[in-house]
């Protein structure tokens, strides 16, 4: 991937992910090697499967946000929020009234024809960013009812690996393809779970781990698998593996598995209580929080230095066709 694109990616996100840069520097990654995987243009009509806010698909699109716009002011917080450690404690689960225009620096070059994900707080802050014809809340594990066969030349699905029934899923997104379509989505190796703090639960302090980890250990433990392990379950939902690489080096997944996240609650104090004071100085401050976070982690974007050292990339990225 192109350290270029990826420290453009991780420069946008910043601006909506100020907070949570271990984020934006792991999606960077994400978004570079979907844009390598997925062209110039993806061809249409496509899915958004587990589109999220829709904040990453806008980004992959070629928007940018204005400066102004950030995730932050839809969270649930509290001082003790730090303490819980499941993902069912997500502070983003929640939409509050807006009464502010989202300005967009760049508007998307394209669109999905369709979005689908499975939290209603996700499908009402995608459809504010115009990036979809149609958007609808879905079941994962269960039957996808609404959508006829064959519909998609592209479905780009990136958080599988939430899905506990993962088989019976995997068979309907490829119900859903036409015979020329091919599915782009991402899964965790096995090594993943070899660089997470978690991995020494059994000789420090478990519940301060938990409290680090928050549940991802335990999520992305359910599908780590090796590429022949992949393509295994591929298989068997009718999916050949046409295109196969890795990404997220070792480094920048030991990044993302602590960064700033623990100190999320306190960030969110000083943030709300300083858009109360003064909205310009909040400004002020993020932009400063942006180029100085961006000078560190730009580093981080350029997969050379790391392939170098002989360091582990820790995910796949697949284009899925059918047999």
């Amino acid at each position: 991937m192109e350290p270029a694109i990826t420290k453009n990616f991780l420069r946008k996100l910043l601006g909506a992910l100020w907070l949570r840069p271990e984020s934006a520097l792991w999606y960077a990654h994400m978004l570079s090697a979907a844009k390598e995987f997925l062209g110039q243009e993806i061809h249409q009509p496509a899915l958004d499967f587990g589109c999220m806010d829709g904040v990453n698909t806008f980004i992959l699109l070629g928007g940018e946000f204005d400066l102004s716009f950030d995730i932050f002011r839809d969270v649930q917080w509290d001082r003790e929020a730090h303490k819980r450690s499941t993902l069912r404690d997500d502070y983003f689960d929640v939409v509050r009234q807006r009464t502010e225009e989202i300005f967009f620096l760049h508007r998307p070059n394209g669109c999905f024809e369709y979005g689908l994900d499975w939290k209603e707080s996700h499908i009402q802050k995608a459809s504010r960013l115009g990036i979809y014809r149609k958007i609808a809340l879905c079941n994962p594990n269960q039957s996808l009812d609404g959508l006829d066969n064959s519909s998609f030349e592209t479905i780009w699905a990136p958080n599988l690996y939430w899905v506990e029934n993962l088989d019976s899923l995997l068979a309907e997104l490829r119900r859903f393809l036409r015979p020329t379509g091919r599915l782009i989505t991402i899964g965790p190796d096995q090594s993943q779970l070899q660089y997470v703090w978690f991995r020494y639960a059994g000789q420090a302090d478990r519940q301060w781990l938990q409290d680090l980890d928050r549940g991802r250990y335990v999520n992305i433990s359910r599908h780590a698998r090796s590429l022949l392990e992949w393509e295994a379950v591929f298989r068997k939902a009718g999916l050949r593996v046409a295109k196969n690489s890795m990404f997220i080096p070792s480094l920048v997944g030991q990044v993302y598995d602590i960064g700033l996240r623990p100190m999320f609650p306190v960030f969110m104090n000083m943030y709300e209580k300083l858009s109360k004071l003064s909205r310009e100085d909040l400004m002020d401050l993020k932009q400063h929080w942006i180029d100085t976070v961006y000078h560190f982690l730009a580093p981080l974007c350029d997969e050379s230095w790391m392939d170098n050292m002989g360091m582990k990339r820790l995910w796949h990225i697949f284009e899925l066709k059918g047999t």
